[in-house]
């Protein structure tokens, strides 16, 4: 049976009452108390503003006049403040409730949305998760706690598991039934996380219900019209669009909307008219200059572009989108000199930026000179002397870093060029080295064209012993030269194998499977040696034979450990009850707990899992732990975690926290 925290029910009715009670009785401290808890959960909860938890606030006073250690009063008090924006005031009453009495859910609630207040979003959702721990039957602290982990994703760029977790809870507040009023701003909610999540037949089922109340069909318009084109839908997104802005023409975030979605049907007029229209109404706002640059560009008008763009970023340094369209066009007009003048401005400034802030403008500027980066990369080798020379304009070993990666990256690029073109000719150009320059490239040259440059054939070897030697003097010479040139020829080959081997994908396995069993031993030695970097059990049993008939094992096994793969990480899986499953941490059996998470060395229940998430800052292993249930090591996850003696990783972690919620969660929307 839920329970809510505050009065709810028949709310307005209730206060009626409550104050026919005061006026015929003023010392009746018991009805000015429910009174105030009254209008409070109106101010609060159900939209009653400023003036509900005012008169909350006036009244829990009175109530503290008389009785300063009511608990209750203290709560109300400190609420009300809280909804009043003055946390100071807030943070007095309810730290007094809280050294009386710290284990209420009312109490929690309230310095949740104290901390929202001060800014403290992580601090928020933990003080209403203790609030749902004291209430976990109450609609309102899921409610409350759902949309706090929202406000929180958001911060924190939409983290998929902060998402989970918030959705959960809002489906716990709707099976908990909240009152009437609430329902369509959880429908709104709900489909909001939907939209997150990828669940998009979902969001719009519960727009199209928001649609059905009148008060809301504007909203539920919008977010329809966004689902739709988030699903590329842009016809219908620009029809839902248009019905939200026959009652609200002026809202500029759905005109640069409508905009952009003319954008994407490459009907650039009307693109640009939404653009002019919202900023008609707000010159400033962002999106909308944003669309009107992109869709200048497409019309073919760059001067005009760059000019909207350099404007846009002179008032929002920070927005990438925008400063990522001037960059691409500037590579577009190829203007290299203000690509790489661009490169030194952004390095040259980046040591003297403070880190952190409201936007982290260290943050932004390598986020910019990435940006740069990948424009220079595509302008071609001429470019790699600029990148390094960027490396001496900073001290910051991560910049450095990345200027250094970025240059080889084009240095491959640079040799992958080269060899292409040669390798599209394998009669004429094969040999050695131009296999060892394949190699060297292979992660960036198209398999095509390695598989392509392993056509050879005698009629090749023996053009090649002509032109490269010149005309022999006898057989003999002849002879050696053929034979040379097959040499070559065979090295050649055997590295484009192992070129393709490094690529590692299931065309180049097929291929190298049939070189293996078609050619000749040595050759075929090259070909296992390549399916070895697969992973393949039979190509490294096959080379260790051959080794072992050369008596080389021991340098064919070093070599095999250089080139295997990585097992692959296996993610936990949860488990049927069964009692010979025990956890590896606690030694309980599946029937003892709720669902126990199976892993490759290991048992973790869902007790212990809470546990280690609660307590993740004292529980992080030495940097060289390894997971137990799925293979990760520190460097592959933010964090491994030792229990008890068992160790897990972040992603582990997150992944079996989520479970129960995630299907309690996929039964809802099923059902509903």
């Amino acid at each position: 049976m839920a329970s809510p925290v505050l009065p709810h029910a028949k709310l307005d009715w209730t206060i009626t009452k409550l104050q026919e009670r005061i006026d015929a009785s003023s010392d009746d401290l018991d009805a000015r108390l429910e009174l105030s808890r009254c209008l409070l959960s109106r101010g609060w909860i159900h939209g009653g503003g400023e003036k509900a938890v005012t008169e909350a606030l006036g009244l829990a006073r009175r109530v503290l006049q008389d009785d300063p250690t009511s608990v209750v009063a203290l709560v109300v008090a400190g609420a009300a403040l809280a909804c009043m924006d003055r946390p100071d005031a807030s943070s007095k009453y309810l730290n007094q409730a809280f050294s009386a009495e710290s284990e209420r859910a009312d109490l929690q609630m309230a310095f949740g949305a104290l901390e929202t207040v001060r800014g403290d979003l992580g601090r928020s959702v933990r003080h209403y998760e203790s609030a749902c721990r004291l209430a976990p039957e109450a609609w309102e602290t899921h409610l409350l706690l759902g949309r706090a982990l929202m406000q929180f994703a958001r911060s924190q760029g939409m983290a998929t598991r902060l998402v989970e977790r918030a959705q959960y809870h809002l489906v716990r507040s709707m099976q908990l039934e909240p009152t009437p009023d609430q329902h369509p701003q959880m429908l709104r909610d709900m489909g909001i996380c939907c939209m997150i999540t990828g669940r998009t037949k979902e969001a719009q089922r519960f727009f199209i219900r928001l649609r059905e109340n009148p008060d809301h069909a504007a909203v539920a318009k919008f977010h329809l019209g966004q689902v739709a084109y988030d699903s590329g839908k842009y016809n219908n997104a620009i029809q839902h669009f248009r019905q939200y802005l026959r009652e609200r023409p002026d809202d500029t975030n759905v005109l640069s909307r409508m905009a952009m979605a003319w954008f994407q049907m490459g009907d650039f007029s009307r693109a640009r008219e939404a653009c002019n229209k919202a900023l008609l109404v707000d010159p400033e706002h962002l999106a909308a200059r944003y669309a009107l640059g992109c869709t200048l560009l497409e019309e073919g008008d760059p001067g005009e572009a760059t000019k909207v763009f350099r404007d846009t970023l002179r008032d929002h340094p920070e927005h990438m989108p925008t400063y990522i369209e001037l960059v691409r066009t500037r590579r577009h007009t190829q203007d290299s000199a203000w690509l790489t003048n661009a490169l030194e401005t952004e390095v040259g400034t980046f040591d003297r930026l403070p880190p952190g802030g409201a936007v982290d403008a260290r943050s932004v500027t390598r986020q910019r000179i990435q940006t740069v980066l990948d424009e220079l990369r595509d302008v071609g080798p001429s470019m790699i002397s600029n990148v390094l020379l960027a490396i001496d304009r900073t001290q910051d070993e991560g910049l450095r870093f990345q200027l250094w990666e970025t240059a080889c990256t084009m240095v491959l690029g640079a040799v992958a060029d080269a060899a292409s073109s040669r390798l599209r000719e394998p009669g004429k150009f094969f040999g050695p080295g131009l296999g060892l320059e394949a190699l060297s490239a292979a992660s960036v040259l198209p398999e095509p064209v390695l598989t392509a440059g392993l056509q050879l054939d005698e009629a090749d070897i023996k053009k090649a012993a002509v032109d490269r030697h010149g005309p022999a003097d006898d057989v003999t010479a002849h002879r050696n030269n053929l034979e040379t040139e097959r040499s070559r020829a065979r090295a050649y080959q055997a590295l484009l194998l192992l070129a393709i081997g490094v690529r590692r994908s299931t065309a180049g396995k097929a291929l190298l499977a049939r070189w293996a069993e078609e050619v000749d031993d040595d050759l075929g030695a090259a070909a296992w040696a390549a399916l070895a970097m697969y992973g393949e059990p039979v190509a490294s049993a096959k080379l260790a034979a051959l080794a072992a008939s050369k008596g080389d094992t021991s340098r064919v096994d070093r070599m095999l450990s250089f080139v295997s793969p990585p097992a692959a990480s296996l993610s936990p899986r949860k488990v049927s009850k069964n009692d010979s499953t025990r956890c590896s941490t606690c030694g309980r059996n599946s029937s003892e707990v709720q669902y126990m998470m199976a892993g490759s060395k290991a048992f973790v229940c869902d007790r212990c899992v809470i546990r280690i998430g609660q307590h993740r800052k004292s529980l992080e292993s030495a940097d060289n732990a390894v997971c137990d249930m799925c293979g990760r090591t520190a460097f592959e996850a933010s964090a491994v975690y030792n229990y008890n003696g068992v160790h897990i990783c972040s992603v582990c972690l997150d992944l079996s926290l989520g479970q129960l919620e995630r299907e309690e969660v996929d039964r809802f929307l099923s059902a509903w």
